[in-house]
C-alpha cells in the first residue's frame, strides 16, 4: 500500500462531519475516550493502527484528530461502531489511523479531541517504540529458540522465588556517577520482566540535594525489548528523571521499592509474559481475572539498589562578580517595551537568557538602572523542555520602569555568569545598552472646571458663605454615611484582595506579539504560552486543571461562558499543530492573534469579582 505525505491528514477532517450522527443516548454509562496503539514495538517503514475509541457516549460533534510527527499517514480514518450484546444499540465508536514511521525511536502519539454531549474530551497521549528491520528479525529469531513460554511454566520442585528473582528485578540506571554543582545526571528505573506479573509501586525513592525533573513516569507506559544474560526481557521504564545537584557532598538516591505478584502455571501452556505496573493501587479494589485452574500466585517484594553520587564543587575562585550558580551555555538580550515614553508614565525591559544547563539558578541579574529612573521588582515567566538534558528553553525576565525626569537615559549592557561545562570555565554574556528618551510631556489631564474668572469684590462675601455653607452640607452628608458605607467599603476591600492579580494582555503577550515576523513554530509557542499564563493568573489554576480537557467545565463553574473555552481550545490546538509538525497551516498570523486577544477580552470581563 502506497505511503502518502502528512497533507494527506486533510482527508481525515471530511469525514468529521460523519461523527455527529455517531452515538445515540446510552444512559448513565461512564464515557470512556481513550487512544491504543500495539503493546509490542513497531518496526520503522512497516505499517500499524492507531485507534481512538469513545465509549459509552451520546452525541459526538468536533472530533479533532492530532498531528503525527515522525510518521508518515498511510490510511483512514475508517470508522467503526459495535455493542457489548447481540441486537443492542451501538455503544462504542472507534476511529482507525493507519501510520507507518519514518525511523527508530521512541515517539509520543497525542491524544484527539472531541466534544461528548456538549463537553470537551481528550484521548490519552501514548508513547511508542520504533525499531530497526535488523533488530525485530534478531527478536523473533531469539523467541523462537529461547522457549519463553516457559518461563510461564512452574515445573515440578523447582523453586519459584528463585526462578522470580532470575526473571524478575528491578534496576536503577544513571549516566554518571560524578558530577560538579549544578551538572544535570538522569536516573532511571527500570523493570526487567520475563513473568506474568502485577507490580504497584509502594516508595518513590528520595532525592535528597537535587532539583528534579519528571521526564518519563509510570503513566507513560514506556516498554521495549532488551537482551540482558543471553535472554530477551521486556524492559518498562518506571521512572526517568533529570537531577540537578544543588550543593558539593555525597549524596544517595534511595531505592524504589515494588510489591509484586506473580502468576505460574503448573501444566505447559503457550502464553506471552505480560506486564502491569501501578502506583500506590495495592488495598484498593482492582478486577482482574481470578488465576485459572493449574495456577498459582507468588508475592514478593523488591527494592532497586541505592545510589551514592559524588558532587563536586566548581572550580576555585576565577568567577566573575555577577556568577550566582548558572552551569551550562546561555545567551543573554534586553529589549525595552518602549523607547520613547512620556512622564510617568510606564515601560519595561525585557530580558530574555536562552540556552541548556540548571534554570532554577538561572536568578535576575544585577542592572546597573541610570539615576532618575524607578524600577520595580521583576516578573519571571519560563518556557523550558523537560525531555532535553541538560533542560532547554528560555527564562523572561521583565523589569517595569518609569520616571518624571525628563532625558536621555542608557542602560549599560547587562552582564550574566554561567560555568560552562565543556570547557570547564567561567563565562560572561552581556546585553547591548539600551537607550530610554523621557519626553518633557506629562499625559493629558481632564479640567474640572472651565476658565476661571476673577470675582468682583462685591460678590466675595457671598461667595465666601456658600462655601461654608457647603462645606457644613459636605461634613453631615459624610457623618450621615459613614456607618452606612463601612461595610461596603470593607466588602470592596475584600474583593480586592480575593480578586485575582492578573496580568494585562499587553505585558503577557508582547513575546508572541514580537514573534510575529518569526518562524511559525516560535509564534506559536509564545502565543501558546501566554493564554495558559493568563488563564491561569485569572482563574487560578494548577496542576491537573491546566489541561484542554477540563477547561470548558472549569468555565461553567465560574459562570463564564463555555463558548469562550471552544474557542481557546481551537487556538491551542492550532498552536500545538504549528509547534508539532511541519503542517503549512495557511493561517494569518497576526489575524489569530487578535482574535485570542478579543477572546481573552471577553474573559476577563466575565470573571467573577471575587
Amino acid at each position: 500500500m502506497p505511503i502518502l505525505s502528512l497533507t494527506g491528514m486533510q482527508k481525515i477532517h471530511r469525514y468529521i462531519i460523519f461523527l455527529s450522527f455517531l452515538l445515540p443516548f446510552t444512559g448513565f454509562a461512564q464515557i470512556r475516550f481513550k487512544t491504543v496503539v500495539p503493546q509490542q514495538s513497531i518496526i520503522a517503514g512497516q505499517p500499524f493502527q492507531v485507534q481512538y475509541i469513545v465509549e459509552n457516549a451520546g452525541d459526538i460533534s468536533n472530533f479533532s484528530p492530532p498531528a503525527f510527527p515522525g510518521f508518515n499517514f498511510v490510511t483512514g480514518p475508517h470508522i467503526y461502531s459495535g455493542n457489548t450484546q447481540p441486537g443492542s444499540d451501538p455503544v462504542y465508536k472507534n476511529m482507525v489511523i493507519t501510520l507507518a514511521a519514518i525511523r527508530k525511536g521512541r515517539f509520543r502519539i497525542h491524544g484527539a479531541s472531541c466534544m461528548i454531549n456538549g463537553k470537551l474530551y481528550r484521548s490519552n497521549d501514548v508513547l511508542v517504540e520504533v525499531i530497526s528491520q535488523k533488530e525485530a528479525e534478531s527478536l523473533n529469531k531469539i523467541n523462537r529458540t529461547s522457549g519463553n513460554n516457559s518461563v510461564y511454566f512452574l515445573r515440578p520442585g523447582e523453586d519459584p522465588i528463585k526462578k522470580i528473582r532470575e526473571n524478575l528485578f528491578l534496576k536503577i540506571m544513571v549516566d554518571h556517577y560524578s558530577c560538579f554543582v549544578g551538572e544535570p545526571l538522569v536516573a532511571t528505573f527500570k523493570l526487567y520482566s520475563r513473568l506474568q506479573s502485577r507490580s504497584d509501586i509502594l516508595k518513590n525513592p528520595g532525592f535528597y540535594g537535587f532539583s528534579v525533573y519528571d521526564m518519563i513516569n509510570t503513566n507513560d507506559k514506556v516498554q521495549y525489548a532488551e537482551k540482558l544474560n543471553g535472554h530477551w526481557f521486556d524492559v518498562h521504564v518506571i521512572r526517568k528523571l533529570q537531577l540537578y545537584p544543588l550543593q558539593a557532598g555525597i549524596f544517595t538516591i534511595d531505592a524504589m521499592e515494588l510489591a509484586n505478584k506473580i502468576e505460574f502455571s503448573r501444566s505447559s501452556v503457550n502464553k506471552k509474559p505480560e506486564q502491569e505496573i501501578t502506583e500506590n493501587m495495592y488495598g484498593t479494589k482492582k478486577n482482574h481475572d481470578e488465576p485459572g485452574q493449574n495456577t498459582e500466585v507468588y508475592e514478593l517484594n523488591m527494592k532497586s539498589d541505592p545510589v551514592t553520587i559524588t558532587v563536586k564543587p566548581l572550580p576555585g575562585k576565577t568567577a566573575a562578580d555577577t556568577f550566582a550558580g548558572a552551569v551550562g551555555n546561555f545567551s543573554i538580550s534586553a529589549s525595552v517595551e518602549k523607547d520613547t515614553i512620556l512622564k510617568n508614565e510606564e515601560s519595561s525591559l525585557i530580558l530574555e537568557i536562552r540556552g541548556a544547563g540548571n534554570f532554577q539558578r538561572v536568578n535576575s541579574p544585577a542592572i546597573s538602572w541610570p539615576q532618575g529612573i524607578e524600577t520595580f521588582d521583576p516578573s519571571v515567566s519560563d518556557s523550558l523542555d523537560v525531555q532535553q538534558v541538560p533542560l532547554t528553553g528560555r527564562r523572561l525576565f521583565k523589569y517595569v520602569f518609569v520616571s518624571d525626569k525628563p532625558g536621555f537615559y542608557t542602560i549599560p549592557s547587562i552582564p550574566f555568569s554561567f560555568f560552562n561545562l565543556k570547557t570547564k570555565t567561567y563565562k560572561t554574556v552581556s546585553t547591548k545598552p539600551l537607550i530610554v528618551f523621557i519626553s518633557n510631556k506629562s499625559k493629558p489631564k481632564k479640567s474640572l472646571s472651565g476658565e476661571s474668572k476673577p470675582l468682583n469684590p462685591g460678590n466675595k462675601l457671598i461667595w465666601w458663605l456658600s462655601g461654608a455653607a457647603l462645606i457644613f452640607i459636605i461634613a453631615g452628608s459624610f457623618a450621615w454615611l459613614k456607618n452606612k458605607r463601612s461595610k461596603e467599603i470593607a466588602k470592596e476591600q475584600e474583593e480586592k484582595i480575593n480578586k485575582p492579580v492578573i496580568p494585562s494582555l499587553e505585558d503577557l503577550f508582547l513575546p508572541a506579539k514580537l514573534a510575529l515576523k518569526s518562524d511559525d513554530k516560535i509564534f506559536y509557542k509564545e502565543l501558546s504560552d501566554a493564554i495558559w499564563n493568563y488563564v491561569r493568573s485569572g482563574l487560578r489554576l494548577s496542576g491537573s486543571e491546566m489541561n484542554k480537557i477540563m477547561m470548558p467545565g472549569i468555565f461553567t463553574e465560574k459562570g463564564i461562558e463555555p463558548r469562550l473555552a471552544e474557542e481557546l481550545v481551537k487556538i491551542l490546538h492550532q498552536c500545538e499543530t504549528g509547534i508539532y509538525t511541519n503542517a503549512n497551516l495557511d493561517i494569518d498570523k497576526p489575524a489569530i492573534f487578535e482574535r485570542t486577544i478579543a477572546i481573552l477580552k471577553q474573559l476577563h470581563d466575565s470573571l467573577p469579582a471575587g
